[in-house]
């Protein structure tokens, strides 16, 4: 089977890192680590209601971007960044009725649109993909480091997050708006089906460290352990070091690379089904599940830029916001000894209708280009 991602790449560069594109990276690596930090506390320090908010708007507020552009245009970028330190700064005050889902809605607003001007900057080649997945997980892994301390409380927390994002406001300030770049054609409206199922899966997929693990250790102890926060460590370190060797190795595939990144997303999403199998609320068991869980994720990079490459990175970034907010719902929810079963299945059933849509839409090109050679 051919790739329906055009654009070939003879190999993967340092190009991202440089000039502007090295600023909206480390925009993307400090944005990360207060993310990923504040979903981390999430399960302990906010309701259910806040968690699935924080969870699902973080990618669903992306739909605001245009909004967002055609609004403050130049200033579009700083102004979400500020969104996103007042929603910090809203939920380190002391707690009223409906402050913390306010605060909530502003961080993931803010984050959300800084995080996919970033992303959809660096998805245009595989290796701008890798740069933007590697310094997501770095900041996820710092994100880690943050949450091994036993002895934070809300208040302080929220603000040290607050300072983090402050150097970030130099790196934006003069960035060109989203609006002026030149934007990919629009895929088909079968193709933005194809790529929302593509988002929802990589969405429960993503969220297995921040909802499914932690969940299914607080169903036998009271609290995290300080473990925890090492096996955020772990999955950003996999990511980090071993991103670029497998986005490679999917490379070298040529016409079976597709394959090939279906086929790991595929195993991690079985590892994903059998936390109790492998008894996540151990640390033993916690490092094997999601040691393989991490490499698998190292396929979805390949995913975004297909999606790119089809004027859909978009929808597919939007659709994430429905995987990660289901998980959390699944996981708070439903019984914790069924829950993964149900998001394990949930995502592969979206995988195989996404691997059906795909053959079915290069068939009909092949057909297609044969008809118009006949003519």
């Amino acid at each position: 089977m051919r790739s329906l991602c055009k654009k070939s790449v003879t190999g993967l560069n340092n190009n991202t890192l440089n000039g502007k594109g090295a600023a909206l990276l480390w925009v993307r690596l400090l944005s990360a680590v207060a993310l990923f930090a504040l979903l981390g506390q999430a399960n302990l320090w906010l309701d259910a209601t806040s968690n699935i908010l924080l969870a699902t708007g973080y990618r669903l507020l992306l739909i605001l971007t245009p909004l967002t552009l055609l609004l403050f245009g130049a200033r579009a970028l700083r102004v979400t960044l500020l969104c996103a330190l007042a929603g910090l700064l809203l939920l380190a005050l002391p707690a009223a009725h409906g402050v913390a889902a306010v605060a909530v809605l502003l961080f993931s607003y803010g984050i959300a649109v800084v995080g996919y001007i970033a992303k959809r900057d660096a998805a245009a080649t595989p290796a701008g993909a890798a740069n933007n997945k590697i310094m997501l997980n770095l900041g996820s892994l710092l994100a880690g480091l943050l949450l091994l301390y036993p002895h934070w409380q809300p208040t302080f927390f929220y603000l040290a997050l607050a300072l983090l994002l402050l150097p970030c406001l130099p790196a934006v300030w003069h960035h060109r708006p989203l609006a002026e770049a030149s934007p990919a054609p629009a895929a088909p409206r079968r193709g933005q089906l194809k790529w929302a199922l593509a988002g929802l899966m990589a969405g429960i997929k993503l969220f297995a460290v921040f909802s499914i693990l932690p969940q299914a250790i607080l169903a036998h102890q009271a609290t995290l352990p300080g473990w925890y926060g090492a096996m955020i460590i772990l999955n950003s370190a996999v990511v980090t070091l071993l991103q670029r060797p497998i986005m490679a190795l999917i490379q070298r595939c040529g016409r079976r690379a597709l394959w090939a990144a279906l086929a790991l997303i595929l195993a991690g999403l079985v590892v994903l089904a059998l936390p109790g199998a492998f008894r996540v609320h151990t640390l033993p068991g916690a490092l094997l599940w999601l040691g393989l869980l991490s490499l698998a994720e190292c396929g979805l990079s390949y995913l975004d830029y297909c999606a790119a490459q089809e004027g859909a990175l978009l929808v597919k970034e939007l659709s994430v916001s429905a995987g990660a907010g289901f998980t959390v719902f699944a996981m708070r929810t439903l019984p914790t000894a069924a829950s993964a079963g149900v998001l394990a299945a949930t995502a592969i059933i979206a995988l195989l209708i996404w691997l059906w849509l795909y053959q079915r839409q290069h068939k009909e090109k092949y057909h297609a280009l044969n008809n118009l050679y006949e003519k």
